[in-house]
C-alpha cells in the first residue's frame, strides 16, 4: 500500500486551517505555509462570521470542533436592524435562533489553531511562485518563498492563500477586478463605556443603514463588546490613492473628515458615530474574481477558498464556501487511494466550479441590491420573509443554497 500523500496547504486563514485539521483527523501529513510572521501579527482580522448549517459549520462538526465552537459561539449576534440614512428602521430583530450565530476570526482561527499538531504552521513563509509537478521528470510541485527557500517534497500544493493567491497564479491568468466599492474599517474601543449611544444604535448584533445615494453604514458587535463600522461608497478603484483627500489612511483625524463629507446628507446618529470611533482605522477597496471563474487542472495544484472564487462580503458566503471547500477536498483526498491525490484534486475542482458559481451570483446579486435606492426596503423585506418562516416553522437553515440575506 502506498503512503499517505504529503499535502503543503498556502495559507493560514479558516480554509487553510480547516483543512490542515481535517487532514490530521485522518492521519495525512500536512504542513502550513504562511506569510504572517507570527499568529498575532495582524491588528484586525475583519469583523465576526456566522457559519452556515451545511457549509462552515458542517466543517467544524467532520473536524470534532464542535464543542469548541459553542465556547465562542455567540447566538444573541443574529440581532439585526436595518435602517435607511435619515435613521428609520425597516426593521429591528430580535430573540429569534437562526442556527447562524457569529464568531469573532481571532476566535475562529485560535481554535483551529490548536486544534493542530505542534510546528503544522510554518510562519513567515512569503510564497513568491510556484510550479506544477512534471510527470515526465517525476518533478514533484516546486515552491519558491521569498528570501529564496524552495521547498518539494509535497504531492500536492493547496493554495488556501487568499485574494492575491500566488498559486492562483499559475493556474489562471483572470486576476481579481475592482468591485466598485471602497471605503473604511473603523472600531470602537469599550463602546459601553465610551459612547453608550453608539453602542445602542448597534445593539448586541449588526446594524445595517442602507443609503439612497450609493452609501452604507454597518455596525456589528463583537465579542468583547468592541463596535466594528464599515462605510463604503461606489467610488473608482483610484479614489483612495488620488481623490479622496487622504494623504495618511492610517490617520483618524483626516479619514473622519473625508467620511464626514461623504455622509453629509444622513442622520445625525450616523455621522456621530463617524466621530466617536476611537480605535484603529483602515481603508478598504473590495475585489471579487469573476462569477464562474474555473481553469483548467495542473498536476500537483489545487485552490480553495477566496483563492478560488473570492467575493464580497455581501451574502456572508464567503468564509462558509470556504470552509465547505476545504471539507470537500478533505473528503475527495479520503476516497481515493493514497497515490492519486491529484486525481482527487482534479476531481474536487470539477465539483467545485458549479457549486462555487451559486454563491458567488448570489453574492453579486447581494452587492447590487444593497446599493440599490430601495436597498434596505428589499434587505428588510428579505429578513422578514426569514422570520415568518422561522414563526410558522417552514425555514429551512441547512446551508445547502444562498440566500443572501446575512454577513
Amino acid at each position: 500500500m502506498a503512503p499517505p500523500p504529503n499535502i503543503a496547504i498556502i495559507g493560514a486563514g479558516p480554509a487553510g486551517l480547516t483543512l490542515a485539521r481535517l487532514l490530521q483527523v485522518h492521519n495525512i501529513p500536512c504542513t502550513v505555509f504562511e506569510k504572517d510572521p507570527t499568529p498575532a501579527h495582524r491588528a484586525t482580522n475583519g469583523g465576526c462570521l456566522d457559519l452556515h448549517p451545511g457549509s462552515g459549520q458542517e466543517a467544524v462538526k467532520e473536524a470534532g470542533l464542535w464543542d469548541s465552537y459553542q465556547k465562542y459561539a455567540r447566538y444573541s449576534g443574529q440581532a439585526y436592524i436595518i435602517s435607511d440614512e435619515t435613521g428609520q428602521q425597516q426593521l429591528n430583530m430580535r430573540g429569534l435562533d437562526l442556527g447562524r450565530p457569529e464568531i469573532d476570526r481571532p476566535h475562529l482561527r485560535r481554535m483551529l489553531l490548536d486544534s493542530l499538531q505542534p510546528d503544522t504552521v510554518r510562519w513567515n513563509h512569503k510564497l513568491v511562485r510556484v510550479e506544477e509537478a512534471t510527470a515526465a521528470t517525476k518533478t514533484p510541485p516546486t515552491m519558491h518563498f521569498e528570501g529564496g527557500l524552495v521547498e518539494q517534497g509535497f504531492d500536492l500544493v493547496v493554495g488556501a492563500d487568499g485574494a492575491w493567491s500566488k498559486v492562483r497564479d499559475r493556474l489562471c491568468s483572470v486576476p481579481p477586478f475592482y468591485a466598485g466599492l471602497c471605503g473604511y474599517e473603523l472600531w470602537f474601543v469599550d463602546p459601553d463605556n465610551a459612547c453608550p449611544d453608539v453602542s445602542a444604535l448597534t445593539g448586541d448584533g449588526s446594524h445595517w443603514a442602507v443609503g439612497r445615494d450609493e452609501r452604507i453604514i454597518s455596525l456589528q458587535r463583537q465579542t468583547d463588546r468592541s463596535i466594528q463600522l464599515y462605510a463604503f461608497m461606489r467610488k473608482n478603484e483610484r479614489w483612495h490613492q488620488a481623490e479622496s483627500g487622504v494623504d495618511d489612511p492610517s490617520d483618524p483625524a483626516q479619514v473622519k473628515a473625508v467620511l464626514l463629507r461623504e455622509f453629509a446628507g444622513w442622520a445625525p446618529q450616523f455621522r456621530h458615530a463617524i466621530e466617536a470611533a476611537n480605535g484603529i482605522v483602515i481603508p478598504r477597496s473590495l475585489y471579487m474574481l469573476h462569477v464562474g471563474t474555473r481553469w483548467l487542472h495542473k498536476a500537483g495544484l489545487t485552490l480553495i477558498g477566496d483563492a478560488a472564487h473570492l467575493m464580497t462580503p455581501f451574502a456572508g458566503e464567503g468564509v462558509n464556501v470556504a470552509m465547505h471547500d476545504a471539507l470537500l477536498l478533505a473528503r475527495s483526498i479520503l476516497a481515493h487511494p493514497h497515490d492519486m491525490v491529484d486525481q482527487a484534486a482534479e476531481q474536487f475542482e470539477k465539483d467545485m466550479f458549479p457549486r462555487a458559481k451559486v454563491f458567488q451570483q448570489a453574492t453579486w446579486d447581494s452587492l447590487q441590491d444593497r446599493f440599490d435606492k430601495d436597498g434596505n426596503e428589499k434587505l428588510a423585506q428579505g429578513f422578514r420573509q426569514v422570520a415568518e418562516e422561522f414563526k410558522n416553522g417552514s425555514y429551512v437553515n441547512d446551508g445547502s443554497k444562498p440566500d443572501a440575506l446575512f454577513m
